[in-house]
């Protein structure tokens, strides 16, 4: 998925529209869509500098998000980075694309699409019909089905894992990721632990990533709750983007059944990916 995005960004599409795996899961991957196009580095994106530290902490300027969930009156009492979408924002929007961006192109993530009223998907639609060569859309959805079927013919589709990452995890679950917090600074032996043949399969090591994608999210954005979570807060932000794109990376490779990688594989070149980010 990373490369993918990475090559996109050579021409980018006008609408981007990211489905399954969870909320989360398709935001990050709209940060990292941004930082690609937006990063000033020689080698985009660099995760470091102020424009992308700034799309990281949802601050970037040239970035507009819309949440169709977003009542008006939680606009007003509470703005937030997401305001709604609603046909009067995506008015407003029209306008804010009509000005030249400082960067090279305005992005506009929209989500919760499918509990906006009708009249905002229309707006949305109209706008898209005058494209503006300096502005990039990012759609957010669960499924394609749930929004309008000429917003999706009007987008490149990339498709995340389905996971349910909202669930509890088990108990197995829950102490693998102990332990791998243990093993980060230099506690635990996590490798001795997934090595012998009767313990790891597939779902144990989809469900340990799961974990370890929820604990890098809730890292980055400054509410650490877990021993996991205590550990990685000391990586800068620069490492923790990182980390997370190697996250979604280990979850590409097991997402097929027939993966010719083992699981085992891919989690112990994970681990010792983010134990040397670590210690660097």
């Amino acid at each position: 998925m990373i490369n993918r995005l990475q090559s996109l960004a050579r021409r980018p599409p006008q609408v981007l529209l990211f489905e399954g795996g969870n909320e989360e899961a398709r935001l990050e991957l709209a940060r990292y869509w941004a930082c690609v196009n937006l990063c000033a580095s020689a080698e985009r994106p660099c995760l470091a500098c102020v424009t992308c530290r700034s799309i990281l902490q949802d601050q970037c300027v040239e970035i507009r998000a819309l949440d169709g969930r977003i009542s008006s009156k939680d606009d007003e009492d509470n703005p937030g980075f997401f305001r709604t979408f609603n046909a009067e924002n995506a008015r407003d929007l029209k306008h804010w694309l009509g000005n030249f961006p400082k960067l090279r192109y305005h992005l506009v993530y929209i989500t919760g699409i499918a509990a906006s009223r009708p009249e905002a998907p229309n707006a949305l639609l109209k706008i898209l019909e005058e494209p503006s060569p300096s502005a990039l859309f990012v759609l957010l959805v669960p499924q394609r089905e749930q929004i309008l079927p000429t917003l999706v013919s009007r987008s490149l589709t990339l498709t995340l894992p389905y996971v349910q990452r909202d669930e509890a995890l088990s108990e197995d679950v829950d102490d693998l990721l102990k332990r791998f917090a243990a093993f980060l600074i230099g506690r635990e032996d996590f490798l001795g632990i997934i090595s012998p043949k009767s313990f790891l399969n597939l779902q144990l090591a989809r469900d340990f990533l799961l974990g370890c994608q929820n604990s890098l999210v809730h890292t980055l954005a400054g509410e650490p709750k877990t021993p996991l979570e205590d550990c990685l807060k000391n990586l800068s932000v620069q490492a923790l983007s990182q980390a997370i794109l190697w996250t979604q990376e280990a979850c590409e490779m097991l997402r097929n059944d027939l993966s010719p990688v083992s699981p085992l594989r891919v989690l112990e070149a994970y681990a010792m990916r983010l134990y040397l980010l670590g210690r660097s």
